[in-house]
């Protein structure tokens, strides 16, 4: 680079850290910029460490975290909580454990204490090792120390219930969240809604779905696509046609990739009559289809004499070809 009249900046490095691929390649590169006279920022530090946990060398970890002062840098709780999902990457939920702990006592520093993110990448790690008891007893930990949660470490909760099929858990979560303020019953239930379609408990989550309906709490764009895309994956069209009327009703729209999806299935399958009518919906809203998926339609109609809705599947085609890179 110096032959170009270039110098490496802290931006350069730390993309490098970020390619390293073991903590040799770490070390190398903290050495290259100690030589380039490049004092490593906060940030350097913290994807240096998380480099380094991932990798288990948790000694080296720590021992660069001590030396951030000698550069000016403050510890705080964004490097140890790249330690905490490092040891957690690694596998190593006892260390990640005493970490917290660490952190909680104040020893670390004031700054040092664990947050919501730190509190996620725990409970994470507990779910992945199936400690369901542990990480459930989190939520009351760090409550009672006035960390809140939030939607992410619901869904990492919730899900880690829910690939366990201990539905009634997940529930109680959900309820207790809830209640306590911290996310809202919509948050929450759409995403409980969304870990029982992806773990494959199709009749809790279509109950699910009616009593969020029947009680007036919104399903969100992101739950409906993906019911829509596992009833499709089951090969449950035809209820897939159902609840995307019945999510319509309710003002809710899929994505677009999921009427495309929807649609393509159904003309291969032969479902003509729910094709021709998802198609009339998908033309009303002006909704852009994939090339296949529009000759397909467009062929289908053509041979029902609808040749103006076939134009309009061949326009709405074309807008996609124009839009595409």
């Amino acid at each position: 680079m110096r032959s170009f009249g270039l110098t490496p900046d802290a931006a350069f490095f730390r993309s490098a850290l970020r390619s390293a691929g073991s903590p040799g390649d770490v070390c190398a590169v903290l050495g290259i910029m100690s030589a380039c006279g490049v004092s490593p920022s906060v940030p350097l530090f913290v994807t240096s460490v998380h480099k380094l946990a991932t990798a288990g060398d948790i000694v080296s970890a720590r021992q660069l975290i001590e030396k951030m002062p000698e550069f000016g840098c403050v510890t705080n709780v964004a490097v140890y909580t790249a330690l905490l999902d490092g040891m957690c990457s690694f596998g190593d939920v006892d260390a990640a454990l005493g970490l917290v702990e660490e952190m909680e006592g104040g020893s670390l520093g004031a700054g040092c204490m664990p947050n919501v993110v730190s509190y996620t990448c725990l409970v994470k790690c507990l779910c992945g090792k199936k400690r369901m008891g542990e990480a459930l007893s989190l939520l009351d930990r760090m409550t009672g120390r006035g960390v809140m949660p939030n939607r992410v470490f619901v869904r990492t909760l919730v899900g880690g219930f829910c690939s366990e099929e201990m539905v009634a858990d997940a529930y109680a979560v959900v309820e207790r969240v809830v209640s306590d303020g911290s996310v809202s019953s919509e948050q929450c239930y759409n995403v409980l809604l969304v870990c029982l379609w992806r773990v494959g408990m199709d009749g809790e989550a279509e109950g699910l779905v009616q009593r969020m309906m029947k009680k007036g709490v919104r399903l969100s764009p992101l739950a409906a696509s993906v019911m829509v895309r596992e009833l499709c994956n089951r090969n449950r069209l035809l209820d897939a046609c159902y609840w995307i009327g019945v999510m319509e009703e309710n003002g809710v729209l899929c994505d677009t990739d999921v009427y495309n999806g929807l649609l393509l299935r159904l003309c291969v399958e032969g479902h003509v009559g729910e094709a021709l009518a998802l198609a009339k919906k998908v033309a009303e809203r002006g909704i852009l289809i994939e090339a296949s998926c529009a000759d397909c339609l467009t062929d289908l109609l053509k041979q029902h004499g609808d040749e103006e809705l076939a134009s309009k599947i061949s326009e709405l085609r074309r807008c996609s070809e124009v839009l595409s890179p």
